[in-house]
This record gives C-alpha cells, structure tokens and sequence, in this order.
C-alpha cells in the first residue's frame, strides 16, 4: 500500500501530528526534519520511527518515501487491534494524535533533533497525506 503522503515546506510549526486511518488508506499530517550526519543526508519522521538518507536531499526523501511506503504496507497488513497497539507503542493516543514529545536527550531547545552535524540548519517539513 502506498502513504500517499505529500512533503509540503512549511515555515510554521505544525500545532500536533495526527493520522486518520480508513479502511483504504490514512490521511493527517506528520513532521519530517532534514539534515546532514556525516557524508549523508538525513530525513526522519520521529514520530513513526522511520527514516531515510542518501548523498543528497532528493535521495534522502526518495528513501524516506520508499521506507514509509514499506511501513505503511506492513502496518495495513495488520489486524485493526495490532495497527493500534503499533501505534501505541511509538507514541500515538487513542485518537492518532502523536502525543509524547521527543525526549529532551533528542531535541534541543530550539526543537531541533539533535545529532544532525548542523542543528541550525536542520529543515523542519510537515508530511501531509489525504
């Protein structure tokens, strides 16, 4: 099954992360962070757990949308009680609203991820499927 998620620039903040799952798909918004480890480019979506990285940002987003599809499919494969109970288990409430904030060990005050070798360049996108 394919995320149907769209990367969408965003220069505020999304107010909470949220899925919508049907019976066919999901819609809701996620927040994504771009940037530099090492000689690769990194993006990620804390709160699914997935990531993807290549040599630039068009390759690290080609990988991060290649591994979300791969999420995605083995997350509809699942019965309803085990898609939330995943769910559960990264972070999500009841209603698929992403609700425990990264640990501050990950994050800074800023709200950048930490381990980038850039933080202040990180680029901070929100995912958007429908």
């Amino acid at each position: 099954m394919k995320s149907n998620l769209r990367f969408i620039s965003s220069a505020s903040e999304i107010d909470s992360e949220i899925l919508e799952l049907h019976h066919d798909g999901l819609s809701g918004q996620l927040a994504m962070f771009t940037g530099t480890q090492g000689d690769f480019i990194v993006s990620i979506v804390p709160s699914l757990n997935v990531s993807g990285y290549g040599r630039t940002e068009t390759e690290a987003l080609e990988s991060l949308s290649e591994n979300l599809d791969t999420f995605f499919s083995d997350f509809f494969a699942l019965e309803k009680a085990e898609r939330h109970q995943e769910l559960h288990n990264l972070g999500w409430s009841g209603d698929f609203h992403f609700e425990h904030p990264l640990s501050p060990s990950y994050i800074d005050n800023g709200g950048v991820l930490k381990n980038f070798d850039f933080p202040e360049k990180v680029k901070k996108t929100t995912l958007q499927a429908a």
